[in-house]
């Protein structure tokens, strides 16, 4: 089974991914801080991260970054998500995969999720 960890400080959103996610098949983690987000995904190992850029007081590009720079991590896909559009603009430069403007719909998610994870790397958003 495909695991996903979602980070993202809107529990209410969580709450919703996790549900529609889990309908689609895949096993999800979440949680509201990019520190316990780092810790997860070493524990975890899941096939894929969605990451809000502002995760509270933290930021997630950090987060995307540090993924990309730990050679036992840096294998997993990362999808950023964020309302703010011009940060999302230069999603590559923090090492995701690809990224997502809020509000999104989640046929939308879902279909970035199967290109990310087949390793298309057209992703254009």
């Amino acid at each position: 089974m495909t695991r996903i960890l979602l980070v993202d400080d809107d529990v209410d959103l969580l709450i919703s991914l996790k549900t529609f996610l889990k309908k689609q098949g895949y096993e999800i983690t979440t949680t509201t801080t990019c520190s316990s987000g780092l810790n997860i995904l070493r524990s975890v190992e899941p096939n894929l991260v969605i990451l809000d850029i502002n995760v509270g007081e933290e930021d997630g590009r950090s987060m995307c970054r540090q993924i990309k720079r730990e050679a036992e991590l840096q294998h997993i896909p990362v999808i950023l998500i964020s309302a703010n559009h011009q940060e999302l603009g230069f999603y590559k430069n923090y090492g995701a995969n690809a990224s997502l403007p809020k509000p999104f719909r989640l046929n939308d998610l879902s279909e970035l999720i199967q290109k990310t994870l087949s390793g298309d790397n057209t992703i254009q958003q």
